[in-house]
């Protein structure tokens, strides 16, 4: 999560960014954010949507609430900091709160935001954002330029715990900072109230995207280096500059906002937002009454079918900038020989689930980016690890796990090969992923012992304490195919995105090479390596990349939603309409 890393998260991010986690009952599994660059990718074949067959068979529920959108979520942690948030959800929250520098549009190029322009130097080192003019935080107050120099210099202080490192890790000064007594980074340069300038001691070739994080109001979070804590109490009393002002929020109920009038984009044609906290075991059912406007449904036959019948729900399907996976604790001796987690994965039957799961609405995933990117790698270049027992069986065998005939579990110098999988719960997914994975497991001799539990502890337990043997989530990844914000040995700390700890020297070389040249072609070919490498090592057992199928309530009217753009981008400009 990062960049708009994301992933996530399965943590998340969506803007340029990475976040952390997504969700479950689905919503698919828990994403987190991240975000990255892309070609002209976005065509008929990456999306389409399904018309209401009756538009105004609008339930009289939904009618009466003229003044309110309400759109299905997981529930939020309550991170609702744009440099703290590291899941899908709250990162959702944050971009109806914040703006960032910059934005970006449908194919993932950067656009301007509270920056009116930018100017990249001749070495291509240093970034001058001219803001615009008259953009007022929610409380009133002008946003500039040292609200924009305390936001990022928050992300150096030597306290931060979050997950952004990467975006000002580069900066000149950083360490100084971070690390010494330096009182500011010498990379952040306040030219005026509207200019401000940002310098690296190094090319950065995904730079621009590290400006997309909203920008925090510095009289409202102020804070003396080393006392970040300061900031942290302020997460359920967020101030920014962006369409929507925080109201209220009910842990596993609802986050409310009102509209803020003088949003500088336009004045929200929507009064009111409640992001309304859904289960899979419910969604259908409240989209279908109209109690909920939107939503994002598994994509299968069965589900769509469903939505269809309610005649006044247009259907948004298209392919994500996302994969779902199982991370593997490579700490941990069991999983040090990639030889065992190659194992795992050779010998779990994932085309099988994702046909019985999605239907037709998902692809195997074998490696860290996207079909939309256009750092996509050539496949045949890429191990497939097609279901195959009998290879597992022989990886375990030459990686030193014997299987004892009497427990029928694989030991290693006396050790049994016992795996905790943390997953969590409210999910469809997940439920349906158990019984294979302990079914396909069991069978080659490994035993495992799923632990359910809410998604906001088991991604303290993988980002923060690194507790676990095994975990699932997924990534909303970032618009720039940069792996650092997840993969980097930077983030292998308390609160980063490297669950697993798998950061090998090649990987940290070829992570740097890609962000070192600004040339397309030649990042192109360096990812193509990474990619290569990570299929081989396998940190994580890469599941499937599925269609993201949104529910939209036929009375919503003007949002367009694809892999670069959320519910969120342009909400200012939706309204609803009754048929």
């Amino acid at each position: 999560m990062k960049r708009r890393s994301i992933a996530l998260l399965t943590l998340f991010m969506a803007s340029s960014f990475v976040l952390g986690a997504c969700n479950s009952g689905e919503k698919e599994p828990p994403a987190s954010n991240e975000q990255s660059q892309s070609e002209d990718k976005e065509d008929s074949k990456l999306k389409e949507t399904l018309k209401a067959s009756e538009p105004s068979k609008i339930p009289e529920v939904a009618k009466k609430r003229d003044d309110t959108l309400v759109v299905g979520t997981v529930d939020p942690s309550g991170k609702f900091c744009p440099i703290y948030s590291d899941t899908t959800y709250d990162q959702r929250v944050c971009e109806l709160l914040f703006n960032g520098l910059i934005s970006n549009d449908e194919k993932g190029n950067p656009i301007p935001d509270v920056a009116e322009s930018w100017e990249i130097s001749e070495d291509e080192k240093t970034y001058t954002f001219k803001l615009k003019k008259g953009i007022k935080f929610s409380n009133g107050e002008e946003l500039t330029a040292k609200d924009v120099a305390f936001t990022y210099t928050a992300i150096c202080d030597p306290k931060y715990d979050g997950a952004r490192t990467d975006a000002v890790e580069k900066l000149l000064g950083y360490e100084e900072y971070r690390n010494g007594d330096a009182k500011t980074v010498e990379g952040i340069k306040i030219i005026d109230d509207y200019n401000i300038s940002f310098t690296l001691k190094e090319i950065k070739a995904s730079g621009i995207y590290d400006f997309g994080y909203g920008i925090m109001p510095k009289s409202v979070y102020n804070f003396e280096k080393g006392n970040i804590q300061v900031l942290k109490d302020k997460f359920l009393q967020p101030i920014g500059s962006g369409p929507y002002k925080f109201v209220e929020f009910k842990q596993g109920q609802y986050v409310s906002f009102e509209k803020n009038p003088e949003f500088f984009k336009g004045e929200p044609k929507i009064p009111k937002i409640i992001m309304k906290v859904t289960n899979a075991k419910t969604n259908i059912q409240e989209l279908q009454s109209g109690n909920v406007d939107m939503d994002s449904i598994p994509a299968n036959k069965q589900n769509i079918q469903m939505l269809q019948s309610a005649g006044f729900l247009n259907i948004q399907l298209y392919t994500q900038n996302s994969y779902g996976y199982l991370g593997y604790n490579t700490r941990d001796p069991k999983f040090e020989d990639k030889r065992v987690r190659q194992a795992l994965t050779y010998a779990i039957d994932r085309e099988g689930f994702l046909n019985n799961y999605y239907q037709g609405y998902a692809t195997i995933s074998n490696t860290h980016c996207s079909p939309v990117s256009w750092a996509y790698p050539d496949e045949s270049k890429l191990n497939p690890y097609k279901y195959d027992p009998e290879k597992a069986k022989e990886l375990l065998d030459e990686a030193g796990w014997k299987l004892n005939e009497t427990t029928k579990i694989r030991e290693k110098d006396g050790v049994p090969l016992e795996i905790r999988w943390m997953t969590y719960t409210e999910s469809k997914y997940v439920e349906s992923l158990i019984p294979i994975i302990k079914e396909n497991w069991e069978a080659i001799g490994v035993k495992v012992t799923p632990e359910l539990m809410d998604f906001g502890t088991l991604s303290e337990k993988v980002h923060t304490k690194h507790d676990f043997d095994v975990y699932n989530m997924a990534w909303n990844l970032s618009i720039d195919p940069d792996p650092s914000g997840i993969f980097s040995a930077a983030q292998d700390s308390a609160g980063g995105f490297n669950g697993p700890g798998w950061h090998p020297q090649e990987s940290e070389e070829l992570i740097q090479k890609g962000l070192a040249t600004t040339n397309q072609e030649e990042r192109k070919k360096i990812y193509q390596e990474w990619n290569e490498l990570v299929n081989d090592e396998l940190p994580y057992t890469f599941l499937g990349s599925n269609k993201e199928c949104v529910a939209v309530s036929s009375r919503v009217k003007g949002l367009e939603l694809s892999a670069y753009i959320n519910w969120t981008a342009n909400i200012h400009e939706v309204e609803l309409v009754t048929p």
